[in-house]
């Protein structure tokens, strides 16, 4: 089955060759040609996504071998390339997405399908922090307005209040952005589950 986006995102595409999918799918709906596609936010925001990676797959195999299509959630770039460049065939993602049996999934699922995404990232970013002390944590803390032995779900509170009030997106500062996600890694790796 085609994907009706894969024009819209090959268009993007030209406009600008690098993209994240967030900022993908917030251009595609800018343009009208991603509306709402289920009444659960949640299996909207699955089905979304499933289009865009969909597409992108679909686009990916059509531009092969005079173009490469890299594809990472968190980076989608179009790069000239020779011609005995191949995406690669064992990707289970591309295997995944382009398999229109899972576009309409289960809430179920794609609550397991989260669970997996956030256990994978939080152990990813774990190994990836340097370890803190407590003396260190405690101006953190205090800063963050949490209380000494917070728990997870206070701090996923406050980090979302955070969050919003300084995303670059929201008009809040880069710098200070990512020096709250680093904080909210370190203060996330000490606390309770």
């Amino acid at each position: 089955m085609v994907n009706p986006l894969i024009d819209e995102i090959f268009h993007l595409l030209l406009r600008q060759s690098t993209w994240k999918v967030h900022t993908l799918a917030s251009a595609l709906g800018e343009t009208n040609y991603l509306k709402q596609l289920d009444e659960d936010p949640q299996k909207d925001l699955f089905k979304r996504n499933f289009l865009i990676m969909n597409g992108l797959y679909q686009l990916q195999a059509q531009l092969a071998p005079t173009q490469r299509l890299e594809i990472a959630s968190l980076h989608i770039e179009l790069i000239d390339t020779c011609p005995t460049d191949r995406p690669e065939k064992d990707d289970p993602l591309r295997a995944y997405y382009l398999d229109w049996q899972n576009y309409d999934t289960s809430r179920d699922a794609i609550d397991a399908l989260l669970d997996q995404f956030w256990q994978r990232f939080s152990t990813h970013n774990r190994f990836c922090l340097t370890q803190v002390s407590a003396e260190q944590l405690y101006p953190i803390i205090q800063h963050w307005q949490l209380p000494a032995d917070y728990s997870y779900r206070e701090l996923q509170k406050r980090w979302r209040q955070l969050a919003l009030k300084y995303h670059p997106d929201r008009q809040g500062s880069a710098t200070k952005f990512k020096k709250i996600r680093q904080e909210y890694e370190q203060l996330k790796a000490n606390c309770s589950h």
